[in-house]
């Protein structure tokens, strides 16, 4: 009994640890946030209350803390995010539905393809995608930035999917057809409310890969109409000077929808990382 509880005593301890690893950055970051520039380099991490200050935050609001336009910025990563979100999942379902539920030509070989595609170092695609743009006029729009990100989120979705609809046991789609019900009314009705988890799970990585991406839209977007909140945060390094104050601000203020996101989403992203665990 005594050899259990020092065991429990040093998983609790090594739990706290690491999440405290985890987070220790966050606080800084949050907590840098409301400090002078001063203080933060004097070496202090406890400051005096009368010493927090909002400032950095209606700087990066009032006048984008030198980026130009920061609400511009957000509402691009908003719209740019959900649009890639929704595209992304509607055609990773109808894709893996036909990879789990279909007898296709070379479908080993196509799942391999997109998994092969997805190891692929993002870098090495900047100038075939590029090229690829420019080719189709669509340098400097959303349609470029969007195409981009659903490349990019398209493989290993489709795969999740796929992964959770194989899960699905096949009595559910013979019993639908015995109720005549069609291959997309299947899909719909029966097959989606039970793969719902791993959708969520989806939905939740396509939009994390749009609103992080700094590679690709750094070198579509050409003017300030295109520019996504990475972009505007690198723009706060100065070539003289690096308002940090005001890049912990805007920084906050960026992570704020993904942490909402993950908040609603929590359950859903749980229980399907647990079952595709289970799955593996």
């Amino acid at each position: 009994m005594h050899q259990k509880k020092s065991t429990l005593i040093l998983k609790y301890i090594a739990l706290i640890s690491l999440t405290m690893f985890i987070l220790v950055p966050f606080i800084w970051l949050f907590y840098s946030s409301f400090r002078t520039e001063s203080a933060m380099f004097s070496g202090k991490f406890f400051e005096n209350p009368n010493g927090l200050m909002i400032k950095h935050y209606f700087n990066v609001f009032q006048s984008g803390g030198g980026t130009g336009n920061f609400i511009g910025y957000f509402k691009n990563s908003i719209l740019i995010a959900s649009i890639t979100t929704i595209v992304v999942v509607t055609i990773s379902v109808f894709g893996a539905y036909s990879l789990s539920r279909f007898q296709l030509k070379f479908k080993n070989a196509f799942i391999i393809t997109m998994l092969l595609s997805n190891m692929f170092p993002w870098v090495l695609l900047v100038i075939p995608i590029f090229g690829l743009l420019f080719s189709m006029n669509l340098i400097d729009s959303y349609a470029g930035i969007i195409f981009t990100h659903i490349i990019l989120g398209l493989p290993f979705s489709i795969w999740l999917i796929k992964g959770y609809f194989d899960g699905v046991p096949k009595e559910l789609d013979e019993a639908a057809m015995i109720d005549g019900l069609g291959p997309f009314q299947t899909l719909i009705k029966v097959i989606l409310p039970v793969a719902a988890p791993g959708i969520v799970v989806a939905s939740f990585y396509s939009f994390m890969v749009s609103w992080g991406d700094f590679l690709f839209v750094s070198v579509i977007s050409q003017s300030m109409a295109t520019k996504t909140l990475p972009i505007g945060l690198n723009n706060f390094f100065g070539s003289t000077q690096v308002a940090w104050g005001s890049i912990n601000a805007a920084t906050v203020i960026s992570i704020i929808p993904t942490i909402l996101l993950f908040s609603m989403l929590q359950k859903w992203i749980v229980e399907g990382l647990t079952s595709g665990a289970v799955k593996g």
